[in-house]
Parts: structure tokens; sequence; C-alpha cells
């Protein structure tokens, strides 16, 4: 039988390739689909006779002025296109890209005030065609930036082998900036700010908080920025989110959406988010004066893992203290043994040694070493947000803390706080191994706090390592910044270009520092470490459990006693539930002969 097999299957397979419309696979071939290849063409700005160097068309004017200009259009493939050209008005896409409107939707600003010389024009294959074109400013247009663009749009049409319609619209264009003279506002502001925070199952987690906004440029000019978001606790603990993209080119009156995850900050009931926007002025355009935009939301971050821990414990409590209670009531006439010193004196004891051993496990207090502190510019104003690098890490990085203040005239001795004493994990960590610290409040907002008035002369900001528990510095970075007005500062210590708002440190590439055993890891492993250091460590919390049960231990007994004595038959003495029973007397002879009669009287008032 094997055999027959054998020899069938050789037979089969030779039939399936012997019959027709099939494969060695028996799939029917199916012809390829026919479309619009996809042809290869340009536009950029020209001279009259040949095209220049210009990247984009950008013109100066005054209401009612006349420029005419020329562009050029190329093809750079082997066969002749008929190409479309038309003028548009320019947007930002939602990305916040730059783009400009399809041919059949109309435009109603700049592009309605260019017109080209042809329409339409069929360009020979690889080669070029200049097309003059004229921009007629509005006599009654508005001071500022008004954006366009000058398109070349080929559409392509055909069917597929299913004789579906295939229709292939390309275009290229070409930016257009038009700035008309008169009073300029530039001006990015922070809309529809809303913050979410995600909680964590784990108690001791951080959770995750998601910050959406949106950026619009309600000035008259275009502009780019950079952008941060910082999330910070009731307890001031400040945490910062991956920073967004930058702005290229926010055109006046467009608007671009973000959405930031931020982790690290632990939920203690209310929180702040911070959305801080530094505008830029773009390439080649004077700066108008430009200011940071800091827009604060508050919004609930109620730790509802820890809540779900302790409120078991909490209603399991409250039942076993009213069983004591009841337990007491009932036993309010037995005498109540009270505790011996020698258990309360090693509650004592083992209570000053968890607590002894809290401050063993912290690290000791040595000499604090020195570094530096670099700004992220060279110059601004006393409302500006503003960015430190500090030289190197903290001597442990993955335990130690950094705090912030600054010093100078109208601050106390000691200096003011600019931030709470935060882990070191929670701070990004540069190329170089310092940290780059935030500042959560401007300098103007500190001076009014602290009561310093204006700021004027040198003022030093210093970043201290220290233990959680010992403050004694373990290291200290400080840089200087001298006021030479009251609200515009500058400084000669300023960050290496990309240093500050590079991106976060690869965990593969990052050295440890000199006199560290280990580097804290970035990336990804950030929030893990931001979330280690936001919560108490085991010592901590056996330290805590511990004393609240020894307290409750030498403070119960008492508080019992007294909750009995508050018990005690009325007209009976308050001292009477202590007194322990009297011993059992013998009766005298007399006493026993008395007569039955005689004791029931007695009897009745003793009852009475």
């Amino acid at each position: 039988m094997r055999r027959w097999l054998l020899a069938l299957v050789p037979a089969l397979l030779l039939l399936l390739l012997l019959l027709p419309g099939t494969t060695a696979y028996g799939a029917q071939q199916l012809a390829p689909a026919e479309g619009p290849q996809a042809q290869t063409f340009g536009i950029q700005p020209s001279g009259a006779d040949q095209p220049d160097d210009r990247g984009a068309f950008s013109y100066a004017a005054t209401p009612g002025a006349v420029v005419k200009d020329h562009v050029a259009v190329w093809n750079y493939g082997d066969q002749p296109l008929t190409l479309r050209l038309y003028p548009a008005d320019a947007f930002n896409t939602d990305a916040g890209g730059y783009d400009v409107l399809p041919e059949g939707k109309p435009s109603t600003q700049a592009g309605t005030w260019l017109k080209a010389a042809a329409d339409a024009l069929t360009v020979p294959a690889r080669s070029r065609q200049i097309v003059p074109f004229t921009l007629a400013v509005p006599a009654d247009a508005t001071p500022g930036d008004h954006p366009a663009g000058i398109v070349a749009a080929l559409r392509q049409e055909s069917k597929d082998a299913q004789g579906n319609a295939v229709t292939v619209d390309q275009r290229v264009g070409a930016r257009v900036n038009i700035r008309v003279s008169g009073t300029l506002r530039a001006e990015l502001t922070v809309e529809s700010a809303r913050v979410v925070h995600h909680p964590s199952l784990n108690p001791l987690d951080t959770g995750r908080t998601t910050v959406s906004y949106t950026v619009r440029n309600s000035g008259n000019v275009r502009l780019g920025g950079k952008q941060a978001v910082r999330v910070t606790n009731l307890l001031g603990s400040v945490a910062t989110g991956q920073a967004p993209a930058d702005l290229q080119e926010l055109l006046p009156g467009n608007a671009v959406s973000y959405r930031v995850d931020v982790s690290g900050a632990y939920p203690a009931f209310l929180g702040t988010a911070g959305i801080t926007i530094d505008p830029l002025p773009i390439g080649g355009d004077r700066d108008p004066g430009l200011t940071s935009t800091v827009h604060k939301q508050r919004y609930a971050d109620i730790p509802w893992a820890l809540l779900a821990v302790l409120l078991p414990l909490a209603l399991g409590g409250t039942w076993w203290w009213r069983g004591r209670r009841r337990r007491a009531r009932l036993a309010a006439a037995r005498p109540v043994a009270r505790p011996a010193a020698a258990p309360v004196g090693a509650a004592l004891l083992l209570l000053a040694l968890l607590t002894a051993a809290q401050f063993a496990g912290a690290p000791h207090a040595a000499a604090a070493d020195t570094g530096t502190i670099a700004f992220d510019y060279p110059a601004g104003h006393d409302d500006d947000a503003i960015d430190l690098l500090t030289s190197g890490p903290c001597p442990d990085p993955a335990a130690d803390y950094l705090s912030m203040r600054i010093t100078g005239e109208g601050f106390p001795p000691e200096g003011a706080p600019l931030a709470g004493t935060v882990a070191a994990t929670a701070y990004r960590q540069a190329a170089g191994g310092g940290y780059v610290l935030p500042l959560s409040n401007t300098l103007r907002v500190v001076a009014n706090r602290s009561g310093a008035g204006a700021l004027h002369g040198a003022y030093t900001i210093t970043a201290v390592c220290r233990a959680k528990v010992n403050p004694a510095p373990l290291r200290e970075f400080s840089g200087v910044l001298t006021f030479t007005t009251p609200t515009t500062w500058q400084t000669a210590a300023v960050a290496p270009e990309g240093v500050i708002h590079e991106a976060p440190l690869d965990p593969a590439k990052a050295a440890p520092a000199p006199g560290t055993a280990s580097t804290p890891a970035r990336g990804g492993e950030q929030t893990a470490a931001q979330q280690r250091a936001s919560g108490l460590g085991a010592g901590s919390w056996a330290a805590i459990v511990g004393g609240l049960l020894l307290i409750g231990w030498v403070a119960v007994p008492p508080l019992r006693r007294r909750l009995t004595r508050g018990a005690a038959p009325k007209g009976a003495p308050a001292e009477a539930a202590e007194q322990p029973e009297p011993a059992e007397q013998p009766v005298p002879a007399e006493a026993a002969e008395t007569d039955p009669a005689e004791a029931v009287p007695a009897a009745q008032g003793s009852a009475e």
C-alpha cells in the first residue's frame, strides 16, 4: 500500500504543473496594476534670468506696496509636463507643519495678494521655466506677518487593471512671507490646559500625570519656541516630563496641541502642572522683544491605592478599640493589672534603637565638594523660566537629594529656597554627568515671596547635594548672575548649546561619574528610580509601624483604666474599679449562729 502512495505523489504533482492558468502552487497569476507614475518636478525663487539662492520669498512692505518677482519651475523627468501654478494661503497642520490650501479651496488672506503671469505652463523634459508674478499689498493690510505659498501642481488620471479610476495629485510649493510695517506683537499663549492624574495600583508608586494643552500664536509675527512641562505636588516635589518637540514656525493665529506624560511626583491630594513656553524668533527675523509664557494648572492627585491600604487598617483598628472598650465596660468591677515597668522600658528602648537605625542608615556628612552651575541663556529677564546645569553629579546619585537656594541683596542671609528637597534621580542628567535643574518659579516670584523687592547686583544660586535625613551638604554647585537693571540679568556661566535642552541620556552611553559606584539609569528606567525615591525605604516603614505599635502598647493601658473608672457603677467610688477584691475572711461563730430572719434585712440593704 505504501508503494502505491509513493508512486501516486509524483504523478499528482506533474498533473498540477500541466494544468492551464495555474502556477506551481496552483495560484492564478494576476496582471500587475497599472496607474499613473509619479513625476519629479520642483519650484524655487528666481531672478528674471536664472534661479537664485533664496530658500523662500520674504518681503517687508508697507500697505499699498507693489512688488514684482519671479519663480522658477523645474521638470526633472524625461517627459514634458503640463503644470498648474497658483498662490494660496498658508497654515499650520495639526502636527505643527507648514502647508498651503488645496487648489479647490479659495484663499482669503495673503494668497489673494499674489498673481502669477500664467496659471498653467508646459515645461519640457529636463528643463525649467521662469514665471513672473506680482505682489500687491492692500492699503488696509494689518501690521505683522502674512504667510502664503506659490504652488506648482500636477494631476494625472488613469484606470487600473480592474477598471477603477486612479487619480494622483502632486504638489510642490515655495513659501512666501510678507511682513507689513507697523506695531509688531510677539506672543505665544497656552490654551485649553487639562491635567489628569492616572494613579497606580502600587501604593508607593507615583503614577502618571497627563498634561494636555494648546499653544496659540496670539501675536502678529511668526515664532518658534521651546517648551517644558513640570509637575509639582503639595509637598514641593518636582518632576519634569519629556520635552515636547520645539515649535519650528507657528504662524499668526494658528495653534498646535500637545500631550505630555509626567512621572515622578508622588500624589499628595493637590498638584500643579507648569507649562513654560520660551518663544524664539524665526531665523533671519529681528527679535521683537520676546517674553516667556508660564501657565499653571491645578489638579487633584489623590493616592487611592494608599488610601485603600490605610482605610481597612483604620477600620480594623476602630473595631479592635471598640471591642476592647466593650470588654473593659463589662469587666469594670474586676481589677485591672498595671503594665510592668520592664515591658514599657523595653518598648521605649526598642523605639530608640529603631530611630537610631534610621540615622545610622543615612549617609554620613563629609566635607562638601564644590562645583559650578551654568545657565541656559547668557541674559534674560526676571520673569523668564530658567534651567540650570550642574558641573557634575551628586556623590551618590541613586540616594542623594538636591535642594536649591538664592543668596544676595534683599534675601535672608541663609538664602531663599528656589525648589523643595527632591531626589536627585528626579532630575534629568546631561551627557557630561551634570543635572538639568528647572526652576519651578521665576526670580520675580521668588523675590516677591521673600520680600526682596527690586533685584540689583550679583546673586548666587546654589544647588546642594544632601542625604535624605542628614541636612549636611555633601556637594555644592554655585553660579552667579548679575542684575544690570531691576528686570534684566546677565551671566558669564552659560551651558554649551544643546546640552540643557538635549534628548535624555541613553543608559547604554552613560559613563559613571568619578567617585561613584554607579550612574542612575536614564530613559525608560528613570521613572522607576523616581518612583523609588518618592516613597519611604523599608527601614523607615519598619520604624513608623514599630513606633505606632509601641506607642499604642504604652498609651492604651492608661486609657483603658480611665475608661474603666468612667464606667464604674453609679454611687461607687471612682477608685473602686482599681481596688483588688478583699480576701475572703473567716466568719465568726456568733455571726454563723445569727437567726436567718434577722439577716434578710441586712442582705436587702446591701443590695440596695
